[in-house]
């Protein structure tokens, strides 16, 4: 369980990291989460180059992050952070 919980805050953070950083047409820092359309998705492969982690192992954190603190989406066998879930500030 521990290792489970370590593992979905290293996806988390390199996700949040890597999808601030993939949008090129706002800043997610100066625009409210509403205005964050289009934007521009991460993958699951991405994350686990990122974080050294096996894609399978990113793959289920991303899973248990969905919903809870990242909106994932998938296409084919490929999952993809389409945005963070905002706490009422900036990713």
């Amino acid at each position: 369980m521990a290792e489970e919980l370590a593992a979905d805050e290293v996806v988390y953070e390199s996700a949040l990291q890597l999808w601030a950083a993939a949008q090129t047409d706002f800043d997610p820092y100066q625009v409210p989460p509403e205005d964050w359309h289009p934007a521009v998705a991460i993958r699951d492969a991405d994350i686990a180059v990122d974080t050294g982690l096996d894609l399978d192992v990113v793959r289920e954190c991303l899973h248990r992050l969905d919903g809870r603190r990242l909106v994932v989406g998938q296409d084919g066998g490929t999952l993809a952070v389409t945005a963070p879930i905002s706490e009422g500030g900036p990713p």
